[in-house]
């Protein structure tokens, strides 16, 4: 059970990390067989990972051509990125009353290693490191209902912003706006937190735009076999 485990990690991290580095076109297909293949392992960790992916909205299935990386609509995000905005400008003033600095300044930590993972050009992680910020300014409500919601909403739109954010080359607004929103939450301001929100993430969708896809790759070439 522990070396199934093991395989089915190791294959989840090295195809989730190629996803959102852009190695793979949305128009290649996730066949099964293939990565099987290029991973040396049977397809059972394989469908696993997919299934784990399709769950987490990264890939979907489309009937009769199979596994892809999972493309929402312009008005999908639109209509996703609208919601986050209503929910986390909520968080952001019940956070307002009641934040803690221990918890303003684990936020402050999160935008350091945010910034520093895009300035190395690790975009997966510095985009891993904006979901921990989003979900822990979230978690600071204290409702379940809000967080679970925008939980699904973050997995809708990351994979988006992978494909699709022109400012992923330049220098990523996210960190600065994101000390905005802590400047906010600090001196207790309601107000400039929901402006901060609204702000942030008009930013966002303003650099939104369909680019050419990068350098396609074989999954040999960019996956090594599972030892």
């Amino acid at each position: 059970m522990t070396e199934k485990l093991a395989i089915e990690d190791y294959v989840y991290r090295e195809l989730k990390q190629a996803i959102f580095n852009r190695k793979i076109p949305l128009n290649m297909q996730l066949n099964e067989k293939e990565l099987s293949n290029a991973f040396n392992v049977s397809r059972t960790p394989i469908r696993t990972v997919l299934k784990k992916m399709e769950q987490e909205k990264i890939i979907e299935n489309i009937p009769n051509k199979g596994a892809f990386i999972h493309q929402p609509t312009p008005q999908e995000i639109e209509n996703v990125f609208q919601l986050r905005t209503i929910l986390e400008r909520e968080a952001a003033k019940i956070a307002c009353k009641t934040v803690s600095e221990e918890q303003l300044d684990e936020l402050e930590r999160i935008t350091i290693e945010e910034e520093q993972f895009f300035r190395e050009g690790e975009y997966e992680k510095g985009l891993e490191k904006t979901t921990l910020f989003h979900q822990q300014l979230m978690d600071l409500s204290n409702n379940e209902y809000m967080k679970k919601y925008n939980e699904e909403l973050i997995n809708i739109t990351n994979i988006y912003l992978a494909f699709h954010d022109s400012a992923r080359k330049e220098s990523p607004l996210s960190p600065e706006e994101h000390r905005s929103i802590i400047k906010a939450l600090r001196t207790r301001d309601q107000e400039k937190a929901a402006e901060s929100i609204n702000s942030h993430y008009k930013n966002v969708r303003e650099h939104l735009k369909y680019e050419e896809e990068e350098k396609k790759y074989s999954f040999e070439e960019l996956f090594k076999p599972y030892r």
